[in-house]
């Protein structure tokens, strides 16, 4: 098997692997918004939760959590009679993907905003602004450009933690780099799993020049000594 045809496979395999990781990160941001929201929220019990939640994703290594959701979740749906034999492996590595990243997200998203003087919230609600205002106008788009170098080095982790996808046997990029090696003896697997690394490279240098350039459209909302850098 020629180096282009392996190319080309693992090449193949690409649209799978970063659609499963936008869906994943996006569900993951939207549950690291809300926790973030939880905890920084006046309710003693909700933030207690949240912090346990956090806490516990944070100590349990991905590919655990992986196992864990993938067999653990079909047994307890099954205490509800719901049967989850149709339902699709990708659907609970989401999932597990998901609530990792929400905790990890959070822990992003949480300093980021607290980073924001405070100062600055009470100026606008002096000057007539209500609480909607003063989160999307004035705490939100400083905290973006803060957060965003971070929640940019967490897509390339959870890309990178795709590749745990072929222990649940996902045929993403590193399955298919996995499935050219068992399926072919004569490959050298050390020449395969270069080329893997090699469309892994490719894509990170690709997130890494789009966080960039956010960073840069974004970076206006940043202030620095109380003025707004443009």
């Amino acid at each position: 098997m020629s180096i282009v045809k392996i190319f080309t496979a693992l090449l193949a395999k690409l649209p799978a692997t970063l659609l499963f990781v936008t869906l994943a990160w996006i569900l993951g941001l939207f549950l690291g918004v809300l926790v973030t929201a939880g905890r920084l929220s006046h309710f003693r019990i909700l933030r207690s939760v949240l912090n346990v939640y956090v806490s516990f994703i944070r100590s349990i290594p991905m590919v655990l959590q992986l196992f864990l959701i993938y067999y653990g979740l079909p047994m307890l749906l099954s205490l509800f009679k719901i049967n989850t034999n149709g339902v699709n492996k990708l659907v609970f590595c989401g999932i597990a993907f998901s609530l990792y990243y929400g905790a990890y997200l959070s822990e992003v998203l949480r300093p980021a905003y607290q980073s924001v003087d405070r100062s600055q919230r009470e100026a606008a609600i002096a000057a007539g602004y209500n609480r909607w205002q003063v989160e999307t106008k004035i705490m939100i788009p400083q905290a973006i450009p803060i957060a965003l170098p971070s929640l940019g080095n967490e897509v390339l982790n959870m890309l990178h933690q795709s590749s745990l996808l072929f222990t649940l046997g996902v045929v993403d990029i590193m399955g298919q780099a996995q499935q050219t090696i068992d399926q072919n003896y004569t490959v050298n697997p050390v020449l395969v799993y270069f080329l893997a690394g090699g469309v892994y490279l490719i894509i990170t240098l690709l997130i890494e020049m789009l966080r960039r350039g956010l960073e840069k459209r974004t970076g206006r909302f940043l202030r620095v000594g109380g003025e707004t850098n443009e």
